[in-house]
């Protein structure tokens, strides 16, 4: 179902590849104007190339403050407004990784996650929401995980947290602003065929996973993503809020 975005600005960060490249090139069909990021600054040259006019790219680093600050300041630059926010960032951060007992986490690899994951959604939500409030209305669309909600062998501990921080986190701002015009929804992913992931996982491993996982047997694509945050984004759902809404073809209702 195409969302009616004509007129609408949005900013999505982690836009150069896989989920959030899917969701920029959706916000962008359905007519928003959208202001995306990452620390690739080759690729995101090459898709902002590709969408002349209906998108601009800023090269930030979204756990850093100073550059989510300044992405906000470059979306009202280019667009004169900000209507949506989608935080999208989010992954192992340095020296983490899943398989390592708690008793063994390093604190440095802890922080590395919780900031990859949970502060650049915090930070992105701090410097998206005063032009919204001034506005008097807004979207946020924050990209978690279903390790936020399951315990799965294949993320750490910090991810595990960090991706529930999210949900809660998302939940109270959902709540807190939800009189001011302000709407705060999660989207969580389940097992997504990324191309990052196409490249390091055999087929028959991700076969293997979907039926450990998935009830539907099928993995999620980067699209299906998209639709969903497209969905809470939009316009049409200004009394959706507070939600979270697992793309994981069924595994959260195991």
């Amino acid at each position: 179902m195409t969302q009616g975005f004509a007129g609408h600005v949005a900013l999505v960060t982690g836009g150069a590849s896989g989920i959030g490249e899917a969701i920029v090139r959706r916000l962008v069909a359905d007519g928003a104007q959208v202001l995306f990021t990452d620390i690739d600054e080759a690729a995101g040259e090459r898709m902002a190339g590709e969408m002349p006019g209906a998108v601009t790219f800023f090269r930030a680093d979204a756990t850093v403050e100073a550059d989510a600050e300044q992405s906000v300041a470059a979306a009202l630059a280019a667009f004169g407004r900000l209507d949506i926010a989608i935080n999208n960032v989010g992954n192992f951060g340095v020296g983490d990784a899943a398989g390592i007992g708690l008793e063994d986490v390093a604190l440095d690899a802890w922080d590395n996650t919780l900031r990859q994951c949970l502060t650049s959604c915090v930070l992105g939500m701090k410097y998206a929401l005063p032009p919204m409030l001034a506005a008097g209305s807004g979207s946020i669309v924050n990209v978690a995980s279903l390790a936020g909600i399951r315990v799965t062998r294949f993320a750490s501990y910090a991810y595990h947290a960090a991706k529930a921080g999210v949900v809660h986190l998302s939940e109270a701002a959902a709540v807190l602003y939800a009189d001011r015009g302000i709407r705060v929804n999660v989207v969580a992913p389940g097992l997504t065929l990324t191309p990052n992931i196409a490249r390091a996982m055999s087929e028959e491993a991700r076969t293997a996973l979907v039926g450990e996982f998935h009830p539907s047997r099928q993995m999620v694509s980067p699209e299906q993503i998209a639709d969903a945050v497209a969905w809470a984004a939009a316009p049409a759902g200004a009394r959706a809020t507070g939600l979270m809404i697992p793309i994981d073809g069924g595994w959260s209702a195991r």
